[in-house]
C-alpha cells in the first residue's frame, strides 16, 4: 500500500514537472535605439487605413516620442495643426502560426493575425512612413519587420501575443528612426530648416 502511494505521488511529480516546462517563451530581443538627438521638425502623424496601421501604429508613435525621434510629433494630426511636416504611416503584414496551439495566440494579435496552428509565429509586416510637405511627398522609407517566436503549450497565451506584438512595433519604430536618422540632412535642407 505505502509503494502505490509513494508511485502516484512520483506520477504526479512527474506529471507537474513535465507541463511546468511546457510555458517557456522563446521571444527574440527588441532593437534599442537612441537618437543623437532629435530631428528638429515639428511632425504631423497620419495612419493609413488598415487593419496592421491601427493595431501597430499608435504604439510606433509613442516608440518615437519615447526614442527622441523629432522635436515634436502631434498624433492624431488634424488639417491646421501647426507642424513642419506630416507623415503618413503605413503598415500592413500578419502573423502566421505553425503547429499544436498557435491559434490561440494567433487569434489574440489584434486580430490581424492569420488562422494558424502550433508552438510558433512568424509575423511578417511592411511599413513605409512617407513624409511630406504642403502635400509634397519630400521622402518616403520603407522597412520590413519580420519576426519568429515559439513557446511551449502551457505559456501563457495573452502574453505571448503581447510581447509579439511589442517586438514587431519596437522593430518598426527603431528601424524608421534609423532610415529618418541616416537622412536627416537632406530632410532638413529640403524642409528648410
Amino acid at each position: 500500500m505505502r509503494s502505490a502511494g509513494k508511485a502516484t505521488m512520483s506520477a504526479v511529480l512527474l506529471v507537474s514537472m513535465i507541463l511546468s516546462g511546457c510555458a517557456w517563451q522563446r521571444i527574440p530581443a527588441a532593437p534599442s535605439y537612441a537618437a543623437p538627438s532629435p530631428l528638429p521638425l515639428r511632425v504631423g502623424v497620419v495612419l493609413a487605413d488598415t487593419p496592421a496601421s491601427a493595431a501597430y501604429g499608435p504604439g510606433v508613435v509613442k516608440l518615437w516620442e519615447g526614442m527622441g525621434v523629432f522635436k515634436a510629433v502631434t498624433y492624431p494630426y488634424r488639417d491646421g495643426d501647426p507642424v513642419d511636416a506630416v507623415l503618413r504611416l503605413t503598415v500592413n503584414g500578419q502573423w502566421k502560426g505553425h503547429g499544436a496551439g498557435a491559434g490561440i495566440i494567433v487569434g489574440l494579435t489584434l486580430g490581424i493575425a492569420s488562422v494558424g496552428v502550433g508552438p510558433s509565429m512568424t509575423g511578417v509586416h511592411d511599413a513605409a512612413a512617407a513624409l511630406s510637405k504642403d502635400a509634397q511627398e519630400i521622402a518616403k522609407y520603407v522597412v520590413r519587420a519580420e519576426s519568429t517566436v515559439k513557446w511551449g503549450m502551457q505559456a501563457d497565451a495573452t502574453d505571448v501575443g503581447n510581447k509579439a506584438d511589442d517586438l514587431q512595433r519596437r522593430k518598426i519604430a527603431v528601424e524608421l528612426a534609423q532610415k529618418l536618422e541616416a537622412d536627416r540632412a537632406k530632410l532638413l535642407k529640403a524642409l528648410g530648416k
